[in-house]
């Protein structure tokens, strides 16, 4: 059973327009994994169903335009509403509402590194747009900047499946996603624990965490 790879066969029929929808849809349907679709995206590109470059701007371009809808939506619907239906979606999907608050606190800090890094992390990258919607500025910086966290997050998953699919033949694209969301983790892991163990090193003394 490869349900990832059927999803693709439907979109394969579309052609660059259902590239583009189903890269919008992951902005807005958190059980549609962005790493198992673009996986399947790049099994898809080296079978001939379409090239790297048009698989990478089309999919880009709906996810930058769902990030942008979402950001928008914030600040039609207003602060207060906002934050409740971010702290609502952040249990949904394990990030208690201090974990929120402290993404929040890190926007204020240094939006534009962040609209691009966040957009790197899983379930974050969903959330990063309600985060910057919360805070008053000119939205450029932060779409331009998370529009080029998403290219750089899309070419690393699609050049990984058409790596994968020209090497292993007859792959199951759904374990090929699995598989690449368990070296994500273990990634994400070390990185964690590096960033923390070199703050704790600069940490003056006597101050917590």
């Amino acid at each position: 059973m490869d349900p990832i790879a059927n999803l693709m066969a439907w979109v394969t029929l579309y052609g660059a327009f259902g590239l583009f929808a189903v890269g919008l849809a992951e902005r807005f349907v958190p059980i549609l994994p962005s790493y198992g679709m673009l996986l399947a995206v790049g099994v898809a590109s080296e079978e001939g169903a379409w090239t790297v470059p048009i698989a990478l701007a089309a999919t880009t371009l709906g996810s930058a335009l769902g990030c942008a809808a979402c950001f928008y939506a914030v600040r039609v619907v207003g602060e207060a509403r906002s934050r409740r239906f971010l702290e609502r979606a952040g249990r949904f999907i394990g990030m208690p509402g201090e974990r929120v608050e402290r993404r929040i606190a890190d926007y204020r800090r240094n939006r534009t590194a962040l609209a691009f890094s966040f957009q790197l992390l899983p379930t974050v990258r969903l959330l990063a747009p309600t985060f910057a919607g919360l805070l008053p500025g000119r939205p450029l910086g932060f779409l331009a900047a998370s529009a080029a966290g998403i290219a750089v997050w899309n070419a690393l998953f699609i050049g990984a499946g058409y790596l994968a699919s020209h090497s292993v033949k007859d792959a199951n694209t759904t374990l090929l996603a699995l598989s690449a969301l368990g070296c994500l983790l273990a990634a994400q892991a070390v990185l964690f624990l590096h960033a923390r163990k070199t703050l704790g090193r600069r940490r003056p003394y006597g101050a917590s965490w």
